[in-house]
């Protein structure tokens, strides 16, 4: 682990193994930390908050260009411990590791130019706001975009004057470990950044319920999301969640088809299905369907599945044998409760012993079965028609969730009066979803609380003061006392 500087065991001696996805082969073996490590790391955190949120925001820039330069020089060793310990096929891994920098730059850009105002208050009196820093905040990380979700929370937590503990997901704990080491090459104090790895039971739980952690950012399901909140409001701790998605994607009759497929494709394919934006929900115009789904099927059978390292790879595995068995058995739910258009099985080429599945499409799903309403979290799509607008829309909002949209539609009129009547955190019109450091992101209902990314991030990462100066120093001369106790 990576606490107070330095790379430290687990104080049990424990480990744990990690697996690749491709092959069901060992890596390593991974520290199995705990509470014990969880006080180690969050007491080297808070002993080094005083002194790092008072250090000049110039300073922190330059770290996290620093930083930014360093991941850059390191682009393919990050990549290749992305693709073997998370399945990302190695093309992915190195086209997000090489956009990484952007978010450290963006965030250096912003750490001596966010602040507090003025505000305009009766009488001879200056009042004003400070931003300020949490102190320790908390990153517990999920496992599907294991180092991207990493950087994308450290980078304003740190700029903003933060100290950070980081608790990776278990399957997924390498690039984090590697990402350490560059924090520490860039010239970060002791404690300033810490990782922690161990299983979310006894490490990340620990972490959420630490009395010294101010502020956690968490990203993965709805469920582990609740746990988090609750432990984090034993302390009053401030809490930020992105949790799960049952993302539509809307497919309008005036739709460019050829465009459309190639995003549904995208919308439910990219990581193997694995994202919390996926399109999971694919509502297509009654007259375009037919047409559509032969498109559909037609470009998922040209889709190369296997072996993350090959540069023909466009889909690899899913990240753990737990979580193949899961989608595998929300694929035979579906085979219930709707039909089976395309897929449903395991690549016959893929590699016997990883954990793939072939891109999975339904048709003809009620609205209210299974797999139109709950999150699978793999490469499955339940497809449904549509011919109503306020049908399509009542159907879209008759949802948990409420995280992203797409729509593909000319009619620009058409697709914000849509836009806006959503119930969701961003909708994209003609276009995929293509995460940037300057655009928030998050969710409604139960797809979680609070925004990563943009300048609304800044408010997951400081705290406001209010501080008033009265000019006359007489408050016995002032001629309106109703602010005031007597």
């Amino acid at each position: 682990m990576h606490i107070n500087g330095a790379s430290v065991p687990a104080r049990s001696g424990a480990t744990f193994p990690t697996t690749d996805p491709s092959t069901g082969r060992h890596i390593a073996d991974v520290p199995r930390g705990d509470s014990v490590d969880v006080d180690h790391a969050v007491q080297a955190a808070a002993d080094a908050a005083i002194e790092w949120q008072f250090s000049d925001a110039i300073t922190r820039a330059g770290l996290l260009r620093r930083l930014g330069a360093l991941v850059s020089e390191n682009a393919d060793e990050l990549a290749r411990i992305e693709s073997i310990d998370s399945g990302h096929y190695l093309g992915k891994a190195r086209e997000l590791v090489d956009a990484m920098p952007l978010w450290l730059e963006y965030w250096a850009g912003a750490a001596d130019k966010v602040g507090g105002r003025t505000i305009a208050v009766p009488g001879n009196k200056i009042s004003f706001t400070l931003l300020e820093p949490l102190g320790v905040t908390a990153h517990i990380i999920p496992w599907n975009y294991p180092l991207l979700i990493l950087v994308r929370s450290v980078a304003p937590a740190l700029a903003l004057g933060n100290t950070c503990v980081v608790k990776p997901a278990e399957d997924t704990s390498l690039s984090a470990l590697k990402f350490a080491e560059l924090v520490q090459e860039a010239g970060f104090p002791d404690g300033v950044f810490n990782v922690v790895t161990g299983y979310g039971a006894e490490a990340g739980a620990a972490l959420a319920a630490h009395p010294e952690v101010r502020g956690i950012t968490f990203t993965g399901s709805t469920e582990t999301g609740r746990e988090i909140a609750r432990l984090g409001g034993q302390h009053i701790a401030q809490v930020n969640l992105e949790l799960g998605g049952k993302s539509p994607l809307v497919v309008f009759p005036d739709a460019p088809l050829e465009d459309a497929v190639e995003v549904a494709v995208q919308g439910f394919c990219s990581r193997a299905g694995q994202v919390c934006v996926a399109g999971s929900r694919l509502f297509l115009h009654e007259d375009i369907a037919d047409q559509f789904l032969e498109m559909l099927v037609a470009r998922l059978r040209t889709a190369v599945i296997g072996d993350p390292f090959d540069d023909n790879t466009q889909m690899g595995p899913l990240a753990s044998q737990k979580h193949f068995d899961r989608v595998r058995e929300y694929i035979e739910i579906g085979k219930q409760e709707a039909t089976l258009l395309y897929g449903g099985g395991q690549p016959e080429h893929a590699a016997s012993a990883g954990f793939f599945v072939e891109p999975t499409v339904f048709v003809d799903v009620p609205k209210d079965a299974r797999i139109a309403r709950e999150e699978i979290f793999g490469p499955v799509t339940a497809v449904m028609r549509w011919s109503s607008v306020e049908d399509l829309i009542a159907t879209i909002n008759d949802s948990d969730y409420g995280l992203f949209a797409v729509l593909w539609c000319q009619d620009i009129t058409s697709a914000l009066d849509t836009a806006k009547r959503l119930q969701v955190g961003s909708v994209m019109i003609n276009d995929w979803f293509g995460e940037l450091p300057m655009t928030p992101h998050g969710g409604h209902k139960q797809s979680g609380t609070g925004r990563e990314e943009g300048l609304e991030a800044v408010h997951g990462y400081t705290q406001v003061k209010h501080i008033g100066i009265n000019l006359d120093r007489s408050p016995a001369k002032a001629s309106n006392w109703a602010g005031a106790p007597l």
